[in-house]
């Protein structure tokens, strides 16, 4: 018995001793004695069971930080395997701004972007390209193309954002809402504080499609594949070499000389045969077997050279803005005089086309606010404000009222008080949907326009509104404004701009589009042009001349400013008015003794806000017009002594108007700018 109850005893401890290691094991810890003691059926010391214990919990803590490090090791993976697996994935290889690694403020520039599918799926997708304001701050609408990339393949895309001025901001590229790229805007072509007195406008050599040329060295390559196809986007181009025929479809084909019309330099080289390009279909004309000849306003060239031989010299000696003179001495002498006078300020100043913008955006919204009755809404804030106090603090003191009755007095006046409010503060003031103007229409020949164009739109109920231009190489921004705006921007043909736009506010947008007008039919009938200006000037016109009473009719000769009038009699329009300086007339105004309100002799200004608008933007449209001829000072502006410039400034016709979604009242002004060429054989 005593034998028995002993080896009963010790199976009763071996078999509360194998129950703890169970526990140990779960916790990743066994003491290598206790191992041993349990394998040969031995008595499980104390010491080892005392040691084990204690060390359980640490046990468990390692345990369970093994387990997070490994679950978080096995989420990673899968989370970047879902991203490898979870669509096609895309590589900016490059990307070219401009023409030549640069933008001209105040213009449409193309922005080019080639792409690699690093995958063997296609890509279809919703390109976004948006400009951010400081740190991750959108800003302006986003600029929107649909984009298809084959499997394993590489394309260029290609936007045209509007750059107002020569800040450096970030642009940001997204496809489907991930973000794909992200670029800088590079330096301007010009600036207005730059120590340069002649900085070189944008020049380029075309390349052929999918080579790589380094020669020559001394002027910026472009791959031809890469020209706008929109000749909206091409301003801000000066000089382009050319050794070859692009193979270029019908729209970049049109595009290339409409911008050679416009102003534009083209010089041919002769490729390695010897021989100068011969050209075929739109660009026939460029045949001509001359070696310097005109095509609208733009020049062509030949140089008896090959890429390899062109110079620096050479082209520098190509890339010269005719209209860029000398400083004015005699205008800077009238501003010092004008400053003694206290009637301006003794330099000239120029002007950023980005202010210039938000000065006519900013009247364009000023022109739009409601005339509210601020005399009876001052009246109604001072009543409440007695009611509540002392009104309702001595009802409050009277203690034979009940003290729910002031704050029943509190709720009754607000509500009351509010509903006055929202009756005479409310809008119905006689406003309606509007579409305001300003544009600039400068013309290629003599039935296409190349139209600049600054809209605001004002809206009396939120909704979505579109506004396009069907068949007409358009394109649009909201320019730069510091705020994200709910727009989205499509180039081309059938592109236009979609705004989301709140009840009884304004959306502004900028846009540039080409069209086609009727045939003026100018004709120079009589002219007196000699060094000191003009002394005569006739100028017949045609049936489809914009003539009104309330228009005004301006000439640029040189450096000088002639006013003109129109002769309904004899059709014509006369010379009429004295001469004034460009850069005077471009001039803002800062007669401080007109602010005086002491001073009784100013006469009284019995015009309309809107007329006073709108007259007074013409001098800012003129020098905008400028900067086409990419010339951003005006007092070294000088038209070329081989033509005129004639401006007609008048109300928007309705083929020049912006077409909106929306029983909109539109109204404007449009500044047409035209040369008139001197040269017998020019066109006109």
């Amino acid at each position: 018995m005593i034998a028995t109850d002993a080896n009963d005893t010790r199976g009763e401890r071996v078999r509360r001793a194998r129950v703890r290691p169970a526990r140990w094991v779960r916790a990743g810890r066994r003491s290598p004695d206790l191992a041993h003691s349990l394998t040969a059926g031995l008595p499980v010391p104390v010491t080892s069971c005392t040691q084990d214990i204690g060390d359980r919990h640490a046990g468990i803590l390692r345990s369970a930080c093994v387990t997070i490090v490994y679950s978080m090791l096995i989420i990673a993976t899968s989370r970047s395997v879902a991203v490898a697996e979870s669509g096609p994935t895309l590589k900016v290889v490059e990307h070219t701004w401009g023409f030549d690694g640069r933008v001209q403020p105040g213009q449409f520039n193309p922005l080019s972007i080639l792409l690699d599918n690093q995958t063997d799926e296609a890509i279809d997708a919703s390109a976004t390209l948006q400009r951010m304001q400081a740190v991750l701050n959108p800003a302006g609408g986003q600029y929107v193309q649909q984009v298809f990339i084959a499997p394993a393949a590489r394309r260029w895309i290609q936007f045209y954002p509007y750059v107002a001025n020569s800040i450096q901001t970030e642009w940001i590229l997204s496809f489907d809402g991930e973000r794909i790229g992200e670029f800088t805007q590079p330096r301007p072509a010009y600036k207005l504080d730059s120590e340069k007195e002649d900085q070189q406008p944008q020049v380029i050599i075309l390349d052929k499609a999918g080579t790589v040329s380094s020669r020559p060295s001394t002027v910026k390559h472009l791959p031809e594949n890469i020209f706008p196809p929109y000749a909206t986007a091409t301003f801000g181009l000066h000089t382009v070499f050319m050794d070859h025929v692009p193979d270029w479809e019908l729209p970049r084909q049109q595009a290339f000389l409409s911008w050679l019309k416009l102003g534009g330099r083209l010089h041919l080289l002769k490729d390695r045969r010897g021989e100068y390009p011969r050209f075929s279909g739109e660009l026939a004309d460029l045949n001509q077997p001359l070696s310097r000849y005109s095509v609208g306003s733009g020049v062509v060239s030949r140089l008896d050279v090959q890429r390899e031989g062109l110079t620096e010299t050479m082209v520098r000696r190509a890339v010269v803005l005719d209209a860029l003179k000398d400083e004015d001495e005699e205008f800077e002498e009238f501003l010092r005089q004008q400053k003694q006078l206290g009637r301006g300020v003794g330099q000239l100043i120029e002007i950023e086309p980005s202010s210039i913008d938000e000065q006519f955006f900013r009247h364009m919204r000023e022109l739009t606010l409601p005339d509210h009755a601020w005399w009876l809404i001052f009246l109604l804030a001072l009543c409440y404000i007695g009611l509540i106090f002392p009104g309702c603090f001595m009802l409050s003191r009277n203690k034979q009222l009940h003290f729910l009755a002031t704050y029943s007095a509190l709720v009754g006046l607000s509500v009351i008080f509010s509903i006055l409010f929202l009756a005479i503060g409310q809008r119905g003031y006689g406003e309606s949907t509007t579409l305001q103007t300003l544009a600039v229409a400068r013309s290629e020949d003599n039935t296409h326009w190349s139209v600049m164009q600054w809209n605001a739109l004002f809206v009396t109920s939120g909704d979505s509104y579109q506004a396009t231009a069907p068949d007409q190489q358009s394109v649009y921004s909201t320019g730069e404004t510091l705020d994200q705006a709910d727009a989205q921007i499509v180039p081309g043909n059938n592109g236009g701009i979609t705004m989301q736009i709140p009840p009884f506010s304004t959306q502004t947008f900028v846009s540039r589009r080409r069209l086609a007008s009727a045939d003026w039919r100018l004709q120079i009938r009589d002219i007196d042009l000699q060094l000191s200006g003009l002394v005569k000037l006739n100028i017949q016109t045609g049936a489809n001349f914009p003539a009104a009473e309330a228009n005004k009719y301006l000439v640029l000769a040189g450096r000088r400013l002639y006013e003109m009038k129109y002769d309904e009699s004899t059709k014509q329009l006369i010379l009429f008015g004295a001469k004034r300086r460009l850069a005077e007339y471009c001039q803002p105004n800062f007669d401080f003794q007109y602010v005086n309100r002491w001073n009784r002799q100013q006469e009284e200004d019995l015009r309309t806000p809107t007329e006073r608008f709108y007259d007074e933007s013409l001098p800012a449209l003129v020098q905008r017009n400028l900067l086409d001829d990419l010339v951003n000072k005006v007092a070294r502006y000088e038209l070329p002594a081989d033509r005129l410039r004639l401006f007609v400034y008048t109300a928007v016709p309705d083929e020049f108007m912006i077409s909106v979604n929306a029983e909109a009242k539109s109204t404007g002004r449009i500044l047409f700018a035209k040369d008139l060429f001197l040269r017998s054989g020019d066109p006109e």
